[in-house]
């Protein structure tokens, strides 16, 4: 491995994942911006993909599924790892040469210095997302033009990293239909020398379900088929929790602090205002009982009592 770079080791919920990240800002690691920069400019993005692009997010994934009823969730096994670097290097030469004029060799070594090993992408280094999202352009094309010819009723689309998300409005046969969608993505993945992880696929009708989870967030339904995006309620309970019991506690973990704020922060940009409209009579009297109106002001004024700081 090039000696500009380090492996770490991350443990998950489920799993280790290996980590390659930069010893300093040195050469290696400005080759691989100027190559993220390069991209940017002669590389149209995926208009599937809703990771690694500007103005995207997991709100916009959830968001392009809204308003239909039937859902299907799956997983690219092994994303990043399996990734094949000959087809990667085509992916290059052809995407480059609609717009500049590129050889097959500089594309090969621009794979071969994004990459560690003869297999995948790291995850870790900068240049690794926008390669990949290249890496499924034309999967996501195939996919598509795929559903669009099985007489779906509104077929969406959309591919967060390894995340893929199919969903249409109910119809005739849906079930049936799943069964189809899914072969279809499994010889499509095999053209690009990826697997499906089949462990992972699963499908909802919302109807009776009223609600699905995509990508961190909810959508769900009432009975008057009224449509929301959430974050759940779990985190939503836990946010409150986390802030009270942080506001009671007379020596302050401003590190903790800093994180629930940024989560707030996050769940506040999916919920706007609606945020704390679930919360209980209790629990709005428990805000108030500090001197508070909202949860959005106690959380603001945490850690604003310039005490020392104290991390675990």
């Amino acid at each position: 491995m090039n000696e500009q770079l380090t492996v770490k080791y991350i443990k998950t919920k489920n799993k280790v994942r290996k980590i390659v990240t930069y010893k300093e800002n040195g050469e290696l690691r400005r080759y691989h911006e100027e190559v993220v920069k390069y991209l940017e400019k002669y590389v149209t993005n995926s208009i599937f993909a809703k990771a690694y692009i500007p103005k995207s997010s997991i709100f916009k994934n959830a968001e392009a599924h809204m308003y239909n009823d039937i859902f299907i969730k799956m997983d690219v096994k092994n994303f990043f790892p399996s990734i094949n670097h000959k087809y990667m290097a085509e992916c290059l030469f052809f995407e480059l040469n609609k717009n500049t004029q590129i050889s097959r060799k500089e594309c090969y070594s621009i794979v071969r210095k994004c990459s560690v090993g003869e297999k995948g992408l790291p995850l870790g280094l900068v240049s690794s997302p926008a390669l990949a999202n290249l890496y499924m352009k034309e999967f996501d094309g195939l996919l598509y033009g795929s559903l669009k010819n099985m007489e779906l009723n509104n077929p969406i689309y959309t591919r967060y990293a390894d995340d893929l998300v199919i969903s249409f409005k109910s119809g005739m046969n849906d079930i049936d239909k799943i069964s189809v969608i899914e072969q279809e993505v499994q010889r499509l993945l095999k053209k690009v020398h990826l697997t499906l992880n089949e462990k992972k696929t699963k499908s909802y009708i919302l109807n009776k379900t009223n609600h699905v989870r995509i990508t961190g967030v909810s959508i769900t339904k009432d009975e008057k088929n009224y449509r929301h995006i959430s974050v759940g309620r779990k985190l939503k309970n836990k946010i409150f929790w986390d802030a009270i019991n942080m506001y009671d506690q007379e020596v302050k973990d401003y590190m903790q602090i800093e994180y629930l704020k940024g989560i707030f922060s996050f769940a506040l940009s999916i919920e706007k205002k609606d945020f704390e409209a679930c919360y209980s009579e209790n629990m709005i009297r428990l805000i108030r009982e500090r001197g508070y109106d909202s949860l959005k002001e106690l959380i603001k004024d945490l850690g604003n009592d310039n005490k020392s700081m104290i991390t675990n």
